[in-house]
């Protein structure tokens, strides 16, 4: 019998992933925070059960800074704005040599950490953080992806699983990570809201309805059956889990029942409920983002006991709709 489904997902950068927009001296608390972040996730995620899909930037995986240029991609990414790409404006003389000087850019004892509970999958969120809407060439994009397929490999780990760094993407996009044997990827919810946009045309408007919908139903559930594309399988977002914010701590239980209202929907209806974030929005407040958190998770038990609803990775759930197709 089918049963509803709880995915988790979550975008795992440290400063790869907000480098193009901020620094160490603004966001710094927040990505340093992390080391306390990935430990508290795996004890939650052990303590209820789930199964969550660690999309990584394939940077982290590199031991030191000569291990991280030696991964150096053959065809380098050329966006309109050279501010996108790690690799402009001489970034990595401000890299330190190795994680234990530099925990901003270095994660590979979190990475072995999170294989240490092997029930969680461990994805791409690319090698560079490849931004695949700002004109970049699709070599580069492949030769990004097979960067992070070859680092990844000296951890055993064979990456199947691909979040697109800033929900940026398109079908050729697509077709390369098919190529490549991606076989799941973290689709957008299926408002005009959320469907995938340069960086610099997610405007104020856009910004303020996606914070609205996050406390208010403006856009639906979106619960979903994944849709398989051949060998591909978009397994969309439903929410993404905002931190705590204390000028906005009045409306949490908004948030709260926003949240919980989609995922009875999708336990009823046998359907998928997806919620992403990044390591880093717990990096400040901790207790707070950890505390509500727990408050979902124990209702996903409830719906578990009332429902039969079941926590899975991106990857197991993939598998699971190809294998009757494979030949």
């Amino acid at each position: 019998m089918k049963k509803g489904q709880l995915i988790i997902s979550l975008d795992f950068e440290l400063m790869w992933g907000v480098r193009d927009k901020r620094t160490i001296e603004n966001y710094g608390e927040n990505v340093r925070g992390v080391r306390q972040v990935i430990p508290s996730l795996l004890h939650l995620f052990e303590q209820y059960h789930i199964n969550a899909t660690f999309a990584t930037v394939g940077f982290l995986f590199a031991r030191d800074k000569e291990e991280l240029l030696q991964y150096r991609p053959a065809v380098l990414p050329e966006y309109d704005k050279k501010n996108y790409s790690a690799y402009e404006n001489n970034y990595f003389d401000r890299v330190g040599s190795s994680e234990k000087e530099d925990i901003f850019h270095f994660a590979a004892s979190l990475i072995r950490m999170i294989q240490q509970h092997p029930q969680h999958e461990i994805a791409s969120h690319t090698f560079s953080h490849f931004y695949c809407l700002e004109n970049a060439s699709l070599l580069s994009f492949e030769h990004d992806l097979m960067a992070a397929k070859k680092i990844a490999g000296n951890y055993g780990i064979e990456l199947k699983t691909i979040v697109f760094p800033r929900n940026q993407y398109s079908s050729k996009h697509i077709d390369v990570c098919k190529k490549l044997g991606f076989i799941a990827y973290r689709g957008n919810q299926s408002s005009f809201i959320y469907k995938p946009r340069k960086n610099e045309d997610i405007n104020l408007l856009i910004r303020g309805a996606r914070l609205t919908d996050a406390y208010i139903n403006l856009t639906g559930h979106h619960s979903f059956d994944p849709i398989q594309n051949k060998t591909m399988v978009n397994i969309p977002a439903s929410c993404f889990l905002r931190p705590y914010s204390g000028n906005l701590k009045w409306a949490d239980g908004l948030r709260l029942k926003r949240i919980k209202n989609s995922m009875l929907y999708a336990a009823r209806n046998q359907k998928a409920y997806h919620l992403w974030w990044h390591p880093h929005n717990f990096g400040i407040n901790l207790k707070e983002n950890l505390s509500f958190l727990e408050e979902i998770l124990k209702y996903y038990q409830h719906l578990h006991q009332q429902f039969g609803m079941e926590s899975k990775t991106m990857k197991t759930i993939a598998e699971e709709i190809l294998k009757p197709h494979a030949v």
